[in-house]
């Protein structure tokens, strides 16, 4: 019983120092490469790709109130991208995608002097 309870730990030790020497071995990235992945990041940032960042619904409703909404927003000339998005049966009015709560609540401020109902949201 202790020599399978030996063998057993030892098989156990053994297991261990394979996981663990593979996991140690890392293979470098090549600046091409590299230089593809930070392009291809800023290109999604900028055409707000990533769908888990936050935002800001300035208008919930109809769509001809939608239409006007994000004109009117348009035409303030702000920095921040609006988008129309549809969840049955309304139309709502999206404006930026931000990585923090902060960023979000900065923008808000902004926002918020020519839409007063305006908040910040994670879809």
């Amino acid at each position: 019983m202790i020599n399978l309870s030996l063998q057993f730990k030892m098989l156990l030790g053994c297991l261990f120092f394979v996981v663990f020497s593979y996991g140690q071995q890392t293979q470098p990235i090549e600046s091409s490469q590299l230089h593809e992945l930070v392009t291809k990041k800023i290109s999604m940032d900028k055409d707000n790709d990533f769908k888990d960042r936050y935002t800001i619904q300035i208008f919930y409703g109809e769509i001809q109130g939608a239409k006007k909404m994000k004109t009117k927003y348009n035409s303030l000339g702000l920095s921040w991208n609006a988008s129309m998005e549809y969840e049955e049966p309304n139309h709502k009015v999206w404006v930026g995608k931000y990585r923090s709560r902060l960023e979000a609540d900065r923008a808000l401020i902004v926002i918020k002097k020519n839409f007063p109902n305006a908040f910040v949201l994670k879809p």
